[in-house]
């Protein structure tokens, strides 16, 4: 629970599961999906959105100098044959692409792109602005995972390649872009935003500095590391006394502060390399930060202490994949650890990643990961308990779990909660209210609710609408609900997508008729 001051306090005595929490207003809803990319080739993909829902940054091995003539927007007609819209060229012309190069699409590397949906000083509206340029034969993986802060000023990122003059041995570092100084009448391939190299190391290959994230700043960046930075960027441990040390190299969470240059490694652990600590997620205020890991947090690092979600102190003698939650403190209360998850080593419910796929709301209220183990997270409300992969959500308020998919069979993964916590989007291939008859792979987005049981629901889900015996729990007539969905469902997985503090846009990338991967946006309300 939370003081008035909004620091983690004791969880002794609270409830680790509860049901019920439902949606409260309207009925089923379809947006309409708008197309951002319009290529022919080549993958558009792993969108994030800002919160004004102007801006998408994402990763794309496409030559987008040149296009094809149908158009990039417009009204969806749902029967993915071909040119999926009906609007004009004239009135909605292909993305206009400033500042990228022309290099031929066969064996290109995926660079960094920033699409703009309103115009901005030179940049017209509806153009796509290049970020990196990465040679031929950089690989597959050059650039990977962007992410931007919701102010829409800074982008960060991984890469393998030499942005900077600083990555002469090409593993894989940490970027970060400033849209603020931008140069719009930059000549390719120089780069049209300034670009810092966040990280320096040497070694770790591919693993060595990766999943980046921001917060809504920009002035705090999260990311997991295999290297030691004993000695670098002032680097400490979470109580800023302390100076790091990963001599074993397995994988830690490090947050580095934009305006002070510094760093710190918030766990310390030893084992399981590059699966110890994962995939981390920083909240807006950049407070508090939500990782995956299988370390024993029993002893956590110095000037940290470490509870359960229920009370009691940390334990995760088997190593199985857990929920992790840190809280960075204050000058006056010391940093401290969550484990939000603590389950047993047992099929289904095992090995790195029986819970995983983080994400975190403001000030760290709603935490969401997909999970295999609902026999034991919700072992009164999960019906079918089957093991498969379902959405849940914790609440810090109330430290408590919600199970917000019961299903039967299928999958329910990469669950993203929106700023405030009023949404969660997710991926899935089950029939929720009869919005998916063929159980393809589709996208969900969900209401959750404020107020446990309101709405008239009985049921212990949110999404429970799953067709098959046993009977599932009743679903309210009310519950929101909304689908992104194509003709015949989509032709891949959708690993990321992004998601506005305000609930309101989201992002994520899909084939097209033709077959590339392209990158697409909503408005929920439309």
């Amino acid at each position: 629970m939370r003081t008035g001051t909004g620091r983690l306090l004791s969880h002794a005595g609270m409830a680790a599961v509860v049901v019920g929490a439902v949606v409260a207003i309207a009925a089923t809803t379809t947006p309409t999906p708008r197309q951002v990319t319009n290529s022919t080739s080549g993958a558009s993909q792993n969108p994030n959105i800002d919160k004004a829902g102007r801006l998408i940054v994402f990763t794309s091995n496409v030559n987008h100098v040149t296009g094809v003539t149908t158009s990039p927007s417009g009204t969806f007609d749902f029967n993915n044959a071909g040119n999926d819209f009906t609007a004009p060229a004239a009135t909605h012309p292909d993305p206009v692409c400033i500042n990228c190069d022309a290099n031929p699409d066969t064996g290109r590397p995926p660079d960094v792109y920033l699409w703009r949906l309103k115009s901005s000083g030179p940049a017209p509206a509806n153009s796509i602005l290049q970020l990196t340029f990465s040679p031929t034969g950089a690989g597959s993986t050059a650039n990977q995972f962007a992410d931007i802060n919701q102010k829409g000023n800074t982008v960060a990122w991984d890469s393998t390649h030499d942005h900077t003059g600083g990555n002469a041995d090409g593993n894989r570092e940490v970027f970060l872009a400033d849209l603020s100084a931008c140069n719009f009448a930059a000549v390719p391939p120089t780069p049209p935003c300034p670009i810092t190299q966040v990280t320096t190391s040497t070694g770790g290959s591919n693993a060595s500095n990766r999943n980046v994230n921001l917060d809504d700043s920009g002035n705090f960046l999260v990311f997991d590391s295999n290297r030691d930075y004993t000695g670098v960027l002032g680097c400490t441990l979470a109580d800023g006394l302390t100076a790091c040390n990963n001599a074993d190299n397995n994988s830690e969470i490090m947050l580095w502060d934009r305006n002070a240059n510094k760093l710190t490694q918030i766990t310390l652990t030893t084992g399981n390399g590059g699966a110890a600590n994962i995939r981390p997620r920083i909240s807006n205020d950049g407070e508090f930060v939500a990782f995956q890991s299988t370390r024993d947090f029993a002893t956590p690092p110095p000037g940290t202490s470490c509870t359960r979600v229920g009370g009691g102190p940390c334990l995760n003698a088997d190593g199985n994949g857990e929920i992790m939650l840190f809280d960075r403190g204050t000058p006056t209360t010391p940093p401290k650890f969550l484990q939000i998850t603590t389950t047993v080593n047992s099929s289904p419910c095992s090995g790195d990643n029986p819970n995983e796929r983080v994400e975190i709301s403001k000030k760290g209220a709603y935490i969401s990961f997909q999970s295999r183990c609902e026999v034991q997270l919700n072992p009164t409300g999960c019906v079918s308990c089957d093991g498969n992969d379902e959405a849940f959500v914790y609440s810090m308020k109330n430290d408590s779990i919600t199970q917000v998919t019961i299903s039967q069979g299928g999958f329910n993964r990469v669950p993203r909660i929106s700023g405030k916590g009023g949404w969660v989007i997710f991926e899935s291939n089950r029939n929720y209210r009869n919005q998916n008859l063929g159980n393809s792979r589709i996208l969900y987005i969900i209401k959750r609710s404020t107020k446990p049981g309101s709405g008239g629901t009985t049921g212990p889900g949110q999404v429970v609408d799953d067709p098959g015996p046993p009977p599932p729990p009743t679903q309210s007539a009310k519950t929101k609900l909304l689908t992104i969905n194509f003709a015949g469902g989509f032709n891949s997985t959708v690993e990321q997508f992004g998601a506005s503090t305000n609930g309101k846009y989201f992002a994520f990338d899909n084939k097209k008729g033709v077959g590339n991967q392209e990158v697409w946006f909503i408005n929920r309300s439309k």
